[in-house]
């Protein structure tokens, strides 16, 4: 074909940018030979869409019903190369010729998602329009992110999530005395990468025996279609899973679990105007008993930020000296196993931590970018790209945090 095509970003190397961020990066492309084009457009845009079916009504009257919507996010065009000014096709010699581009992202773009029932996501594309033959075509995907800073989120996310469930278990007129379960996690907010700590109490004082702890992390992704069939599809993935050991009639036991948050796509804000495709998290816990009679089942809502939270020591906390005690509790971080590694103390002017920007502070580590969990790569072209000249593999990316040297804050006393 003697065409050879390449979209490079120049200021992401691994395609992910932030909702708000300028896109930059330029376009080559590499004749064996001179061509003559009627103009060169690179499109750079972004939609989200749903689609699924379902089967209704019985016998002759059983149809299938389909559900779709589409939501345009972006769209942006630049003509690399015009026509002559009497119309007549532009001519370009052969070897390398370069171009540069630059887009200026919304600030309300939704992170890119590909799911099974729909998918938002963000491509690049190169369209040669030649004369008299078909339009050649050469497309990229790259991912967006709507940062979630967790700091600047609802403050009830610090607080530490407590659930508690008694139950009794009956066979026929007979009663067995309670089990009592309750499950703690310091805060409901994280990030990938990050572990969530969870203390799970045990207190079986009947007479069944408990075969084990299911501890799970569920992903749950809501798709919504578009008039005039609007309707809802929810899917649950397990994303993290741990089985704890079981316990022994009236037995008493404590045990921490730490669950690692995989690389997955941020919690999904609650906007004015619903979003077709929202992602949601919760912790899942289930006692199994064994037995006839129902399993105690605990959930906490969680929400996956892409900037982790920062504990603050308190603003009335008195300035440590040297050779004080060091065995009273404080709140904050602490990185690595030399030094104390405090966070410095948030201004009494300003005890609340208020911040507007989307980058990690310094003294935290930064991210890296890793592909979503459990993604395969999904081919980008459509059937409007017939002459395309290739395409790369696509699959989202999105932050992860090494937070394997952080100190959590300690636990409140119970009440």
């Amino acid at each position: 074909m003697g065409v050879e095509c390449d979209i490079r970003f120049t200021n992401s190397t691994h395609g992910t940018f932030l909702s708000g961020q300028r896109l930059t990066g330029s376009v080559l492309l590499k004749l064996t030979e001179t061509k003559k084009y009627n103009e060169i457009t690179l499109r750079i845009v972004g939609c989200s869409a749903v689609q699924w079916s379902q089967r209704r009504g019985q016998g002759r009257r059983r149809r299938t019903v389909y559900y779709t919507g589409k939501r345009d996010h972006l769209s942006s065009v630049k003509v690399l190369v015009a026509s002559q000014p009497n119309g007549s096709p532009a001519e370009l010699q052969a070897g390398e010729h370069m171009y540069e581009f630059a887009c200026d992202l919304p600030a309300h773009l939704p992170t890119s998602f590909e799911g099974t029932y729909g998918q938002c996501r963000y491509t690049a594309q190169v369209i040669m329009d030649r004369p008299w033959k078909f339009n050649l075509t050469y497309k990229v995907g790259f991912t967006v992110i709507q940062p979630l800073d967790l700091n600047v989120f609802a403050p009830s996310i610090r607080v530490p999530a407590r659930m508690e469930d008694a139950r009794v278990f009956c066979c026929g007129f007979w009663q067995t005395k309670p089990l009592y379960v309750q499950v703690t996690a310091p805060c409901t907010g994280y990030v990938p990468g990050q572990a969530i700590p969870l203390t799970i109490d045990l207190d079986n004082r009947s007479s069944r025996t408990i075969e084990g702890v299911n501890m799970k992390l569920l992903q749950e992704i809501a798709y919504r279609s578009d008039p005039p069939r609007v309707k809802s599809k929810h899917e649950v993935h397990t994303v993290v899973k741990h089985i704890g050991d079981g316990v022994g009639p009236e037995t008493k036991r404590q045990y921490e679990q730490r669950l690692v948050v995989p690389t997955v796509a941020p919690s999904t804000l609650t906007l004015q105007e619903p979003n077709l495709i929202t992602v949601s998290y919760r912790l899942h816990i289930t006692v199994r008993v064994s037995g006839c009679g129902s399993d105690p089942v605990l959930e906490i809502p969680l929400t996956i930020g892409t900037i982790p939270l920062v504990f603050y020591q308190p603003a009335t906390a008195p300035p440590s000296t040297p050779g004080a005690s060091t065995s009273s509790p404080t709140i904050g971080f602490v990185f690595g196993s030399g030094g104390t590694g405090q966070l410095p103390s948030a201004p009494i002017e300003k005890p609340e931590l208020v911040r507007e920007g989307t980058l990690p502070p310094d003294y935290l580590p930064p991210p890296t970018y890793e592909e979503a969990m459990n993604a395969a790569a999904v081919v980008i072209t459509d059937d409007t790209d017939t002459n395309a000249l290739g395409t790369r593999p696509y699959v989202p990316l999105y932050p992860s945090y090494n937070l394997a040297d952080v100190q959590w804050p300690p636990m409140p006393p119970k009440q």
